[in-house]
C-alpha cells in the first residue's frame, strides 16, 4: 500500500507546517502530513523528539505555535472553532488510564455520551454492555477501576473513548505504563480496531506492532518527520541515517 493510494476526498486530518515551541525550545519544527480515513499510522522515534507533542496537537491538547491542522476540513487552530465539539469526534487514549475511581467501570463508559447529549442513559448503557462484551470484560461492569489490572484498565479506557463513536483514535504510548505480560491484551484490542477500519494514530515503542498493524510509519526526530513510509520499506530499507541508528537499537 503506498502513501498516495487513498483518494484525496477521504482525507480526515491535514497538517501544514505545524510548529510548537516551549519558550526558547522548538519541539516541532514544521510537520506536514495527511491522515486518511482507515489509516493506521504508527509514530516512532527517540524520547523527547516531539512525537507526543505532535499527537496532542491533533486535538489541541497542545496549542500549536504556528501552522494549520484541518480536521474534516475545519481548521481547528482557528480561535472561532468550538474545539470541544471537535474533540467529540477524536478519541484519545493516554499512557495513564484516567478512569474515575469513584465510578463503576460501566459508569465510566457511559459518562461522556450521556453528559454530552450523544445518547440517552438507556442507549449508553446498551453501548457500554456491547463494548464490554467485545473485550470480554462484561463481568467487570460493576467493579471500580482499582479492582482491575493495568491491562484491563487500559482496555476499558480504549472502549470508553470508543463509546463516543469517534472518527479517529489517538493513542499516546498506550502500553508504556503496563507490565510486560499485560501489553499483549491491549495491542490485541488495538489490532482488532485497526482491522475493523478505525482510523488510528499511535505513538508507540512497540516496533512489532507498528510493523504488523500500521499501514504507515512515521519517524519523528528533532521536531520533524525525517522519514515516512509503509512498514515493510521503513523497517526493511530505511533511508535516513538517524532512523537506521534508531532501528539498530530498538529492533
Amino acid at each position: 500500500m503506498t502513501m498516495q493510494d487513498k483518494s484525496t476526498n477521504q482525507v480526515l486530518i491535514e497538517v501544514k507546517d505545524l510548529c510548537k515551541s516551549f519558550g526558547e525550545h522548538d519541539v516541532l519544527k514544521g510537520i506536514n502530513t495527511t491522515i486518511s480515513r482507515g489509516d493506521v499510522i504508527a509514530i516512532i522515534g527517540p524520547s523527547g523528539c516531539g512525537k507526543s507533542t505532535f499527537l496532542r496537537s491533533l486535538n489541541l491538547l497542545e496549542t500549536p505555535t504556528s501552522g494549520v491542522i484541518k480536521f474534516e476540513g475545519t481548521d481547528i487552530t482557528d480561535k472561532s472553532v468550538d474545539i470541544n465539539k471537535m474533540r467529540e469526534k477524536i478519541g484519545m487514549v493516554f499512557q495513564q488510564f484516567n478512569l474515575f475511581p469513584n465510578m463503576t467501570i460501566k459508569q465510566n463508559i457511559m459518562l461522556a455520551p450521556v453528559k454530552l447529549g450523544k445518547m440517552t442513559k438507556d442507549e449508553a448503557s446498551a453501548k457500554a454492555d456491547e463494548l464490554l462484551s467485545r473485550i470480554g470484560l462484561s463481568e467487570k461492569a460493576d467493579l471500580y477501576s482499582p479492582q482491575l489490572s493495568g491491562g484491563q484498565k487500559q482496555r476499558i479506557a480504549i472502549i470508553r473513548a470508543l463509546a463516543m463513536n469517534p472518527d479517529v483514535m489517538l493513542f499516546d504510548e498506550p502500553t508504556s505504563a503496563l507490565d510486560p505480560e499485560m501489553v499483549g491484551e491491549v495491542l490485541a484490542l488495538m489490532k482488532d480496531l485497526a482491522e475493523s477500519g478505525m482510523t488510528m494514530v499511535i505513538v508507540t515503542h512497540e516496533m512489532g506492532f507498528a510493523r504488523e498493524v500500521a499501514n504507515r510509519v512515521m519517524f519523528i526526530n528533532d521536531g520533524i518527520i525525517q522519514e515516512e513510509n509503509n512498514p515493510k520499506e521503513l523497517f526493511g530499507n530505511p533511508q535516513n541515517q538517524r532512523l537506521k541508528d534508531f532501528l539498530s537499537k530498538v529492533l
